[in-house]
C-alpha cells in the first residue's frame, strides 16, 4: 500500500452569488489537487470553472477532485440565490 504525501487543508467560500467569484484568496498556492462539494444545505447548484466560463454544475452535496496547482485558479458561482463550497486540498 502506498501512502500520499504532504499536508491536507479544508475551507470554505461563503457568500457565492450568481456572480463567478474566485474559490481561493491566493494565500494558499502550490497544491496538487482539491476536491470541491457544493455545500449539503445550498438550496442551488454551484457552477465550478475559470474565469472566463463555468460549465461544471454540482447539486447541493455533491463533489468533484481536480488536479491543480491554486484555488485562484478555480470559479465558482450559484445557479439562484447565495451559496457555500466547502473545499479540501493537499499538497
Amino acid at each position: 500500500m502506498s501512502y500520499v504525501s504532504g499536508r491536507l487543508f479544508t475551507g470554505q467560500k461563503t457568500g457565492i452569488t450568481v456572480s463567478p467569484v474566485q474559490l481561493g484568496d491566493g494565500t494558499l498556492s502550490n497544491i496538487r489537487e482539491i476536491m470541491i462539494q457544493n455545500d449539503p444545505t445550498n438550496a442551488g447548484n454551484l457552477i465550478v470553472g475559470t474565469v472566463i466560463n463555468q460549465f461544471i454544475v454540482l447539486t447541493p452535496g455533491q463533489a468533484i477532485t481536480l488536479p491543480i496547482i491554486s484555488l485562484t485558479l478555480i470559479y465558482v458561482k450559484m445557479s439562484v440565490g447565495t451559496g457555500t463550497a466547502n473545499w479540501l486540498a493537499r499538497d
